[in-house]
């Protein structure tokens, strides 16, 4: 595991010590501890750990799914929450906050929470008590269940995480505690805490079934556990208190449910009744096989006469049905581009998505991809060394046409909006080969729209227009090798004493604005980043190395000597906002409106083993509206690269394992496809008769128990 996994195994060993450490204070007063028991417990209670540890092997892909659902749908219910409590969990926060209470209480919710669900489910295996036992593991079993429906589409952020003033204390105390978390968590999993939903349920169950008192002790300290994790949870930033309620709530309708089911569970998956079954088996297999062909008719036997039960099972797995299919189109709205068969470098704007492929044949195809009617077509193909070809072009775009440039030579391509293609009539410059190589091509705009081309030199602007003309506009200051533009803006990155700044111009007011970056200092990451890199933090020295601008905003990818960090600044309100994660490497920066594109490599951490190292670079979204980030890819074994945001989609190229390129586009709007909504009709459609027949067996039902009881 990269990243944190010294301090995970750190924090499972000291739980599972302590656990087994508090154990003589613990056991039922007449137990003995033997180390023969821990083998005993492993022999016998094989079926109750499988129902236990289950969970583990499918909360990573519901994890997984929770990041995707998030990223496709944005289902946050945290405003609301917020509505309701508003800063209460901030004044605790403040009321409290002190760096020793900090340390103690981020180890006391992870370590704490490892030791209390191992001990009040190892404890009583161990002890053989069958009884518990049987109730505890169903109890945590049905506590995982219930939370399902909510982390799915109930997402709840921690309140560090959306209250602006509050800290995640816990995520953030060491960069590698923050790796590990950002591994394992979703973030939007608030409601319900499970910190205090299955210690609670766990309590519950002690507290109802412990008939003798044996477990009164262990009982007392859960209920110490859990009073103190309610407050690390809320001190620290994770959690609402409304979380909390949720928490209790759902334990005790587990606690119900295990009432309701332990019975009918462990008749047929007790482990003593597997060894008897399997002895049966072996020695007569005709016999065992015929009893099984009983049994199964016996239990199959009241759906020969369809009942209210039954009609309610389908109701239910209709929806269910429905709910499935809606949640898998709800997760799955990236789709591949048709007709861009090898892309290797791509630029958007609008609805529109310009890419370059090379061809095995050494041609060069420039296509143009239209997210709005899916359609593409080939702007221009090229064969390098001729025609003035020197190299694979590359390409800028905008809503007012498509330029192809290498260092000697450009081509430009005006831009029809109102048949949504390309005009024919296009102009082609070609330098002399001695001449200064163009560095960049950007696309702007006059203070009366008219499409501008701004070739970029080293120490040079030219200016030209929609025809090749050259025309006179302001140049913004320094040496011209990191630029962008936007409408009538074009921003240089450049370098001084005191550290990075950004030279911005207009070509419709001829004013011109300098922006120093600012200093994003934490001596803590600094020092993790120092110290795993064995290279300085430098500010004073760091550079600006991409740059994207839209608007009032500009995205700018700083290098401060490990890393490089993606920072978004607000041209207005001179406001800064580092997007990227600090101490992880970021890139490729892309804005369109209210949404930025940047790729990262999640939880990055340069000393993992070569088999964890992560090198794969995911794309992120944020929404500068909302402030919020999301992960659009994930998948730490396919890698990202050219994110473009459109106007209305997001576009990237990945590449495959085994080497192929690919366009990816992922909707920015939630939209279902025709099946789905097939699928929706014919549930409505089916739905409508069952609850009549439902209702109508309801009522015979209730007939016929009336008319028993009165004779």
């Amino acid at each position: 595991m990269a990243g944190g996994s010294g301090i995970y195994i750190s924090w499972l060993m000291g739980a599972i010590l302590l656990s087994v450490a508090l154990m003589p204070l613990m056991k039922p007063p007449w137990a003995k501890i033997r180390i023969q028991g821990f083998v005993d417990m492993f022999r016998r209670y094989w079926a109750h750990m499988f129902v236990v540890f289950s969970v583990y092997l499918w909360k990573d892909i519901l994890d997984q799914l929770d990041r995707i659902l998030m990223a496709n749908t944005q289902l946050d219910m945290t405003p609301y929450v917020y509505a309701i409590e508003g800063d209460i969990v901030l004044w605790i926060q403040d009321a409290f906050q002190n760096d020793v209470l900090s340390v103690i209480l981020t180890h006391f919710y992870v370590m704490g929470f490892m030791t209390a669900t191992f001990a009040a489910f190892v404890y009583p295996i161990y002890f053989d008590d069958r009884h518990m036992a049987d109730r505890v593991s169903l109890s945590m079993f049905w506590v995982y269940v219930l939370a399902i429906p909510f982390y799915l589409f109930f997402n709840v952020r921690v309140t560090g995480d959306h209250i602006p003033a509050m800290e995640t204390i816990a995520y953030d105390l060491t960069p590698e505690i923050h790796n590990w978390f950002t591994r394992i968590d979703p973030f939007t999993n608030g409601m319900p805490s499970l910190h205090i939903g299955l210690p609670f349920a766990v309590w519950l169950t002690y507290l109802k079934w412990d008939d003798d008192g044996r477990w009164a002790k262990f009982r007392t300290a859960l209920m110490i556990f859990i009073l103190l994790t309610g407050f690390a949870i809320l001190y620290l930033g994770i959690h609402w208190v409304v979380d909390i309620i949720g928490g209790i709530l759902v334990a005790t309708l587990a606690v119900s449910l295990t009432e309701r089911t332990h019975e009918p569970v462990w008749r047929f998956a007790d482990e003593r009744l597997f060894t008897r079954r399997l002895a049966r088996l072996m020695k007569d297999p005709r016999a065992w096989l015929a009893g099984v062909n009983r049994s199964a008719k016996r239990k199959f036997a009241p759906l020969r006469e369809p009942s209210r039960t039954q009609t309610g099972v389908a109701i239910i797995a209709i929806l269910l049905g429905t709910g499935l299919v809606l949640l898998w189109d709800a997760t799955h709205q990236d789709f591949p581009v048709e007709g861009v068969e090898w892309p290797t470098y791509a630029a958007g704007s609008g609805e529109w998505l310009v890419t370059v492929q090379e061809n095995e044949n050494g041609t060069v195809q420039v296509i143009s991809w239209n997210s709005e009617t899916r359609e593409s077509e080939t702007i221009s193909t090229i064969i390098i060394g001729e025609q003035g070809w020197t190299s694979t072009p590359r390409v800028s775009a905008s809503e007012k046409g498509v330029a192809l440039f290498d260092t000697h030579k450009l081509e430009f391509w005006p831009y029809s909006k109102s048949d949504q293609s390309f005009y024919l009539d296009w102009w082609t410059e070609e330098m002399n080969p001695n001449s200064n190589p163009i560095i960049d091509v950007l696309l702007a705009e006059n203070a009366n729209q008219e499409a501008v081309i701004a070739v970029v030199y080293s120490d040079d602007f030219v200016y030209r227009d929609a025809t090749g003309q050259i025309t006179e506009y302001p140049s913004p200051q320094g040496v011209y090798s990191v630029v962008a533009s936007s409408g009538a803006l074009i921003v240089s990155a450049n370098s001084t004493a005191n550290g990075p700044v950004l030279d911005i111009v207009s070509l419709a007011t001829q004013l011109s604005l300098r922006i120093d970056i600012a200093n994003t200092t934490d001596e803590v990451v600094d020092e993790h980043l120092e110290e795993v890199f064995e290279e300085q933090v430098d500010y004073a020295n760091s550079q600006i190395v991409e740059l994207a601008i839209d608007g009032n905003h500009i995205v700018a990818v700083v290098d401060v000597g490990p890393v490089h960090r993606t920072i978004l600044i607000d041209t207005v309100s001179g406001s800064q906002l580092l997007l990227s994660d600090p101490v992880w490497p970021s890139s490729s920066p892309s804005i369109s409106g209210e949404n930025v594109a940047f790729l990262q490599i999640p939880r990055f951490d340069p000393t993992a083993e070569p088999d964890d190292l992560l090198t794969a670079r995911d794309v992120f979204l944020h929404d500068i509206e909302e402030n919020r980030t999301l992960q659009l890819t994930i998948d730490d074994d396919v890698d990202q690269s050219n994110p473009q945001v459109l106007e209305s989609n997001v576009a990237w190229i990945e590449s495959q394992e085994e080497g192929s390129l690919e366009i990816r586009m992922h909707a920015l709007e939630e939209t279902f496809e025709p099946y789905s909504s097939v699928v929706l009709q014919s549930s409505i459609v089916l739905l409508i008769p069952m609850m009549i027949l439902y209702a109508f067996q309801s009522a015979n039902e209730s007939m016929r128990s009336n008319g028993r009881r009165e004779d």
